[in-house]
């Protein structure tokens, strides 16, 4: 094709869409004036008519979607109560210093649905960082099963 033909179709093809948007502009509404109150519009006035179920809210759809639990943390995607970690020991030290050491054993779910036992040994307090870690680990040592992953925190 020559380039006098091309420019032609280009120029239909514009006029076309510049039409086209300027018949799909003149069915929206006009715009509000400043003074207009906010308050006073009406949500209804863009409905074309009756809306699926589908894209209704849930407040329209029944009890079954209005509760707030199924869309908590503790649900997964099917609507089915998680597992969540459950605390087996729990034991609080004290230290010389302006901390308390304190050992925590949970057994964790995991995303495969087994189950993981877990010892936490953490330090608490403004002075936590003179707590030495060898302190730490002997209290592990000591009170944490002895199939329970240990973590310091």
């Amino acid at each position: 094709m020559n380039n006098i033909t091309k420019s032609v179709i280009a120029f239909v093809f514009s006029a076309a869409a510049f039409g086209g948007a300027q018949a799909a502009a003149e069915n929206q509404p006009a715009y509000a004036p400043e003074t207009h109150d906010q308050r006073s519009y009406n949500a209804a006035f863009y409905n074309d008519g009756p809306v699926s179920d589908h894209y209704q809210t849930a407040a329209h759809r029944g009890d079954r979607y209005n509760r707030r639990d199924r869309y908590d943390r503790g649900y997964d995607r099917y609507s089915r109560r998680r597992p969540h970690s459950r605390v087996v020991h729990r034991e609080t030290y004290r230290t010389k210093y302006r901390a308390r050491i304190v050992l925590v054993e949970e057994i964790y779910w995991t995303r495969s649905g087994r189950q993981q036992l877990v010892c936490s040994v953490l330090v608490k307090g403004p002075e936590a960082y003179y707590v030495p870690h060898r302190r730490l680990r002997r209290i592990a040592n000591r009170d944490c099963s002895p199939r329970a992953r240990i973590q310091y925190l």
